[in-house]
């Protein structure tokens, strides 16, 4: 592997000369630069950006903790935060937690110890003092976190966005069917919103709790077809994310009990998949929230003004799973 000094010997020049030009510091020939560049090509010379970094104190790599990066939510956010960093002259370290609550801890470790820059988290951990006192700006998504910069979007609007197309199409009995989160988490609010306008509207609404095993071992259909028989008033489906509605109405069981035709449905976030399947769905701007994470974190590195809590809108995509019960 080549080195700095095998660069300095192949384009005839000192050392420093090379390190001047891996620095952009000092004055040099656009002569001398270019041999020099020839040289780094003709010799597949690197240089090792971290142990530079580490000399200036800057590594200028932004770390990113979300729980998942199969979840096509947390791929658009990742798309979204990369696309503004590159920009920006950073790269990521992509780090999945899993959800799992040591395995978050230890990535903050890890972070701290590659020396990034900043972080930017979609946290799980119940405890959040593990966030107090650190040194780089760290912005939180869907998360208050004391002393950090959070950016989300208005949960309890969409919930209750969600609540008013159900009544629009007659419901009387809606059925909330969603993941049972902690209450910590902002995703709570949509819940909270979509109960509390149901009771504004006059309306009754049932809650049916999803598990986290039900997504994992593939019964979420099941389970729906349980909580119908269970609450046999419902009529209506307020699905809380855009992958368990989807996952619900192409499920055989579903299906056979006839489900899209039966119960208007609303589902949650705008992903593609909502589109595919003709889903109504409650819109999160997820491309502009990981955006302006990443705009905030920066911000906090460059050692400006950070908004301490950002809120963004929601708005109602009316497809055919309610168009028909209208």
């Amino acid at each position: 592997m080549a080195t700095i000094k095998d660069v300095a010997k192949h384009a005839d020049v000192s050392i420093a000369t090379v390190s001047r030009i891996m620095n952009n510091r000092g004055p040099i020939s656009e002569k001398t630069r270019q041999k020099v560049y020839a040289s780094m090509e003709a010799l597949n010379f690197r240089p090792n950006e971290m142990a530079r970094a580490l000399q200036k104190q800057k590594s200028n790599i932004i770390g990113v903790i979300v729980p998942s990066i199969q979840y096509p939510f947390f791929s658009i956010l990742i798309e979204a935060i990369e696309e503004v960093a590159s920009q920006k002259g950073y790269k990521l370290m992509l780090c999945r937690s899993g959800e799992d609550e040591a395995r978050e801890i230890e990535m903050v470790a890890l972070l701290e110890g590659n020396k990034v820059d900043g972080i930017i988290l979609c946290s799980r951990v119940g405890d959040a003092t593990i966030y107090e006192g650190k040194k780089v700006p760290i912005v939180s998504i869907d998360r208050r976190i004391e002393g950090l910069t959070t950016v989300t979007t208005d949960n309890y609007y969409g919930g209750s966005l969600a609540a008013k197309e159900l009544f629009t199409c007659g419901c009387q009995h809606p059925l909330l069917f969603g993941s049972k989160l902690p209450e910590y988490l902002e995703m709570n609010e949509r819940n909270r919103g979509f109960l509390e306008e149901c009771r504004r509207l006059g309306m009754d609404p049932l809650y049916y709790p999803v598990s986290q095993d039900m997504v994992t071992d593939g019964t979420i259909a099941q389970s729906l077809i349980a909580s119908l028989d269970q609450y046999q008033e419902a009529d209506g489906l307020f699905i809380t994310s855009d992958v368990l509605a989807a996952e619900i109405l192409t499920s055989p069981l579903t299906k056979a009990a006839g489900l899209a035709d039966r119960l208007p449905l609303v589902a949650y976030d705008g992903l593609e998949v909502s589109r595919y399947l003709d889903i109504t769905t409650i819109e999160q701007p997820v491309y502009e929230v990981g955006a302006c994470a990443a705009e905030q974190v920066i911000q906090g590195i460059q050692g400006k003004m950070m908004h301490a809590y950002s809120m963004m809108p929601v708005q109602l995509i009316e497809r055919a799973t309610t168009k028909k019960f209208k």
